[in-house]
């Protein structure tokens, strides 16, 4: 593989943050809508660089049948979720099963965000340039559903940021976004973690802390 290296999440965020300043976009008409985990990481470089808050969005991916980390779809703790029709329908997955993953998913989107002390309908989004962040795209499933939700507040511009993702996670998403910022895309991406020195796991009580500082901005 002969891209983009990254030394961790932050240097990530750094670089995305190099792209973000020639947008010119003002702080107080702009949020980051960060992804959790890691997509908080590679939010706090670019909230310390360009002084815009972060909230986070929390999305869940449904679970393939007997292989969790294959992503049929994917949901918020609201809304509607976005689905794979088409892997839906090769993999012969059931509409029980579906339902039930949908249902699970939800109240684990709903759990998380408690801990998190985040209340995404809380946020206000609408005429606001909104940067969805994540620390990289393998499918695009996660990005397509922040996407779908974030579009239901009319934001005035909806920007995607992100470090590496695949040509097909690109291909996915490209009509849901005013805007993508990709460092590195690679059809070689096999996973996120490939393009990073450090990726380390993230666990909720170190988002938790980042996101803690944000929470009366932007209200």
């Amino acid at each position: 593989m002969d891209g983009m290296i990254f030394a961790d999440r932050y240097q990530a965020g750094e670089k995305l943050a190099e792209r973000l300043k020639k947008l010119k976009l003002s702080p107080k008409k702009s949020i980051i809508a960060a992804i959790p985990r890691g997509g908080v990481i590679v939010a706090q470089a670019i909230c310390e660089i360009l002084a815009i808050p972060i909230t986070c969005i929390v999305i869940k991916k449904l679970g393939a049948p007997y292989n969790p980390e294959l992503a049929i779809g994917a949901t918020a703790s609201f809304g509607k979720p976005v689905l794979d029709r088409w892997l839906l329908a090769d993999l012969g997955v059931s509409s029980d099963y579906l339902k039930k993953e949908i249902i699970k998913k939800k109240k684990e989107a709903k759990a998380r965000e408690k801990f998190l002390g985040q209340n995404f309908s809380n946020f206000k989004f609408e005429d606001k340039n909104v940067i969805v962040v994540d620390d990289g795209l393998a499918t695009g499933q996660t990005s397509k559903a922040a996407a779908k939700i974030i579009r239901a507040f009319k934001p005035e511009k909806l920007i995607l940021a992100s470090p590496c993702a695949s040509p097909q996670a690109i291909e996915l998403v490209k009509d849901d976004y005013d805007e993508i910022i990709c460092l590195e895309i690679d059809e070689n991406l096999m996973a996120v973690g490939q393009f990073f020195r450090d990726f380390r796991p993230i666990e909720d009580a170190e988002v938790k802390e980042i996101l803690a500082g944000q929470l009366t901005i932007n209200r």
